[in-house]
């Protein structure tokens, strides 16, 4: 629902492995994480609130609004995604207006580097060897018999990473959402399934699409494992593993996705992937949200932590913390790090309006 009244919202406005991918769990492995992360507040639809605050794992104290703090001024925009891109520093992708920003993570200070160009209503970026990609709805849509609107000419933007200049745009399939780059392969998580290509330089090829046979919905974002497998969430349905050689579905895991968001992420380790899910009620009022632990081993699936309303997940290469939120959209939300061992409650603090993502670094 808050996935369908957004793309309303934006509409009616008229608005790695071998090469880094900003991705993969959102964040590189970095053996020199100094246990700080950077929370995406998302912000509320109608007032472009979004916002950055800072965590610090050793000392479990939050700052929120580093960015007006360091710069006098508010980010101005709705922050969709972000990562932590291979020179430390952190790229925010926001919405309304369309741009990516890029800051130091550690004090929140802009770098006075964005781009512009290319982009309508930007969802998720990676980052390649020579060329960073990013996922876009686009502004061309058709109404679904459901009367949802369903960006059906979503696509890449392409840039080059010396200049951040664009390159080209290309057409990957309806509501572009989750973008992975694993051994030279570009994974894009579309309304079609997982669209596969090869890179070669500034062109990607197209090899293949992925959907597991019996799934309805889309797919909304994916994740590598510690076997170098490809996960994909699939709201409705579950989690499916593709083997990136073969493009062949490995298995598929019956577990609640948020229908909302869809977002997955791993452990630094990549022994389990991590989904959540909010249970809403007629009204669409928040019943009961749970984070969920699968392990790629055996698929097993753990019922790790409950709460009311979630709507996102990290989980820190430091500690193996779970970070997520009890999330408001007109209020601050209340930031929740949980244990992934068994889910108690290791800390809580207050964030900011529409608590989203997690940047470790």
């Amino acid at each position: 629902m808050k996935k369908n009244l957004f793309k309303i919202f934006l509409a009616a406005l008229t608005v790695t492995l071998s090469a880094v991918s900003c991705s993969k769990d959102d964040n590189p492995k970095d053996q020199d994480n100094q246990g700080k992360v950077i929370v995406i507040n998302q912000g509320n639809y109608s007032d472009q609130s979004g916002s950055i605050s800072l965590y610090d794992e050793n000392t479990n104290a939050i700052t929120n609004h580093i960015y007006e703090t360091a710069n006098g001024v508010s980010i101005g925009a709705i922050i969709i995604s972000g990562c932590i891109t291979p020179d430390k520093t952190a790229a925010l992708v926001c919405n309304y207006p369309d741009k990516i920003i890029f800051i130091n993570p550690a004090t929140g200070a802009d770098t006075g580097t964005s781009i512009t160009d290319g982009l309508v209503s930007p969802r998720n970026i990676a980052i390649g060897k020579n060329y960073t990609y990013v996922t876009n709805w686009g502004a061309t849509h058709i109404v679904t018999e459901t009367g949802t609107w369903e960006f059906n000419k979503s696509y890449i933007a392409i840039y080059d990473n010396l200049t951040l200049t664009l390159q080209k745009e290309v057409v990957v399939g309806s509501d572009a959402e989750g973008i992975l780059i694993n051994d030279d392969r570009l994974y894009v998580a579309v309304k079609e399934g997982v669209v596969v290509y090869d890179i070669d330089g500034k062109n990607i090829e197209k090899v293949g699409v992925v959907k597991p046979s019996g799934y309805t919905s889309g797919a909304r974002y994916i994740v590598s494992d510690g076997m170098s497998k490809i996960w994909a969430s699939f709201p409705g349905d579950g989690i499916a593993r593709i083997n990136p050689t073969s493009l062949e579905v490995m298995s598929k895991v019956d577990v609640p996705v948020d229908s909302m968001d869809g977002y997955i992420t791993s452990d630094s380790d990549g022994e389990n992937i991590y989904t959540y899910y909010t249970i809403f009620d007629a009204t669409y009022t928040a019943k009961e949200a749970h984070i969920y632990k699968v392990n790629i081993y055996n698929n097993n699936i753990t019922d790790l932590y409950t709460g009311t309303y979630f709507y996102g997940a990290g989980v820190s290469p430091v500690t193996g913390n779970i970070f997520t939120a009890e999330v408001s959209f007109t209020s601050n939300s209340v930031l929740k790090v949980v244990a992934s061992s068994d889910g108690t409650i290791r800390n809580s603090a207050t964030a900011a309006i529409g608590t989203c993502r997690y940047l470790f670094f």
